[in-house]
């Protein structure tokens, strides 16, 4: 049964749910309004067998037309007009009116001042009867009065035939309507379907463009579209990704071949060839650098990426790396001045907090300038703390702010790589941020360029 449901279209899958629905409400009607129409018929042949009751029983206070209701029962029974209807007339001895054309057994009835109604049987019942017992002239009286229950099942049995025809047409309307509004309704769908299959996987930059009746098409219209967006967004950076790896491959290999071609022009002594091979070793290196990078930015993309945390001193952590680094920076006559917060302790893993502010120290270091200040602070709140890095005199365009942290994204456009790791560095920062849940920002102040590290509260500790 489910296979055959899936193998349904959503057209005739609503058509289904509906016809089903509406088979449930006029079931639901049908059997409400029988039961109602039941009820009233019943309670309207009560009425009219009380009513019959009372009307003998104004004749019973004249003793003139009980003598003659007595002495003529045919006329009583011809005003009753029905050979179904019953009328008996009895007291202690014997009936004195007994309109019974059916011979309709009569059960035991007790003396009632009020008017009491039953059924001449308990099972399979033909009659209804109505009776209750009068005094007159000191004399009980019984009058029962009774009608065949024939007449209201006919009419009943009718009223069922009609409901049953009604609903049944009601149905195959509802039923067909509710195709036709599913149609209309899904029309839209299916035009977001046909063009999504127009989509073709080298033009990510198509887009949906459909106007629906219903919301949640737009917005299923609006999902993909933002969707696509994204495909185009990781489209497009993973054909610049594709690119800028090629020239950063190809500048090292085009490097160590024209070195190799030179030295084979002609015969080179030991000590050229010596060095020969300490360039190639440099790119080398260069080359494995960079591939271990790239290697580390792609595993740590995946959110299932897992590393060690542990308590880590903050400040002692950038002392370190500031006395590892004192004497390159030295060199530019650059110095180091620390506003580092004391006591704060954060909950990270060592090793790559290590590596993401030794890759911001050396880009202050080698895009400073000499005899200026590089100014590592720390800024904590209820929430996080901020680890900033100032380099003095040295800003940014603010059109390049937003991507600094790109792979392989250089300021300068002749593509030359300054830096020591690869054009990847930054992008590294922002890859270590990202697995300890934090964030790498960079913004100009009047001092200079600011690169700020935060760790959320989730991943600091303060003692």
């Amino acid at each position: 049964m489910k296979n055959q449901l899936k193998n349904m279209s959503l057209t005739t899958r609503l058509s289904i749910s509906f016809s089903i629905v509406c088979s449930i409400v006029f079931l639901g009607v049908g059997l409400l309004s029988y039961h109602n129409m039941q009820h009233l018929l019943t309670k309207q042949r009560d009425q009219n067998l009380a009513a019959r009751i009372e009307r003998i029983e104004v004749f019973l206070q004249d003793q003139e037309s009980f003598r003659i209701l007595v002495q003529h029962p045919h006329l009583y029974e011809n005003m009753l007009g029905k050979e179904d209807n019953l009328l008996i007339l009895r007291n202690q001895q014997h009936a004195l009116i007994e309109i019974n054309p059916l011979k309709v057994r009569i059960p035991a009835i007790a003396e009632s001042k009020t008017i009491l109604f039953l059924d001449n049987q308990f099972q399979l019942a033909t009659t209804r009867l109505a009776y209750k017992t009068v005094v007159f002239n000191h004399q009980h009286y019984q009058l029962i009065a009774g009608t065949q229950l024939d007449e209201a099942q006919s009419t009943l049995d009718q009223y069922l035939w009609k409901l049953i025809l009604y609903s049944l047409l009601g149905i195959g309307v509802a039923s067909l309507l509710g195709r036709l509004v599913g149609l209309y309704l899904l029309e839209s769908l299916n035009h977001l379907i046909e063009q999504t299959h127009k989509i073709q996987g080298n033009q990510p930059q198509q887009r949906i463009e459909i106007k629906s009746a219903t919301i949640e098409v737009d917005k299923l219209s609006s999902a993909m579209n933002a969707m696509l967006e994204k495909i185009q967004i990781n489209y497009d950076q993973l054909a610049q990704f594709s690119e800028d790896i090629a020239h950063e491959l190809r500048t090292p290999l085009n490097n160590l071949m024209g070195q190799t071609q030179i030295m084979l022009m002609q015969s080179r002594s030991q000590q050229e060839l010596e060095q020969l091979l300490y360039s190639h070793l440099e790119e080398y290196e260069r080359l494995s650098k960079m591939i271990d990078n790239m290697l580390f930015i792609a595993r740590s993309e995946y959110s299932d990426y897992i590393i060690d945390k542990e308590n880590i001193d903050l400040s002692n952590l950038i002392l370190e790396l500031v006395h590892y680094f004192e004497f390159l920076a030295e060199d530019k006559q650059m110095r180091f001045v620390l506003e580092l917060e004391k006591g704060i302790q954060i909950y990270a893993n060592a090793d790559l907090l290590k590596r993401a502010l030794s890759n911001l120290i050396i880009n202050a270091i080698d895009y400073g300038f000499e005899d200026q200040d590089i100014v590592i602070s720390t800024k904590s709140t209820e929430s996080h703390v901020n680890i900033e890095i100032l380099t003095k005199n040295v800003f940014i365009d603010k059109q390049h702010l937003n991507q600094l942290f790109e792979r392989f994204y250089q300021i300068d456009s002749s593509r030359h790589s300054k830096a020591k790791t690869g054009g990847l560095g930054l992008s590294i920062v922002r890859s270590i941020m990202m697995l300890h849940h934090g964030e790498v920002t960079a913004y100009n102040t009047k001092e200079g360029i600011i690169f700020s590290l935060k760790i959320k509260y989730l991943t600091c500790r303060y003692y």
